[in-house]
């Protein structure tokens, strides 16, 4: 639990004050969203999120925080790697 509680408040973090690490990492980014809802889950669930995981926000006004998830590959460890995006050494 407070794992997933320090995952956000880095991920608030970086997607606010460290937006170049962010850009650089989002360069290394491949991949696309399945909408699966697995990072809206995170300590407490997304009011956002719908019964069936699908965020009701996801093409209008989403946090920083969840238009750039995942920004690391430690973030994919906080859902197992089980995510449609994956990082590469190679920038775009």
């Amino acid at each position: 639990m407070w794992k997933e509680l320090l995952g956000k408040l880095r991920r608030f973090y970086l997607a606010h004050f460290r937006i170049s690490y962010v850009n650089e990492q989002l360069s290394k980014r491949r991949g696309s969203c399945l909408q699966c809802g697995k990072c809206c889950k995170f300590f407490i669930r997304c009011p956002h999120l719908t019964r069936d995981n699908k965020c009701r926000i996801y093409n209008k006004k989403r946090p920083k925080q969840c238009i750039y998830f995942p920004i690391d590959e430690r973030d994919l460890a906080d859902v197992k790697f089980e995510c449609g995006y994956y990082f590469t050494e190679e920038k775009d």
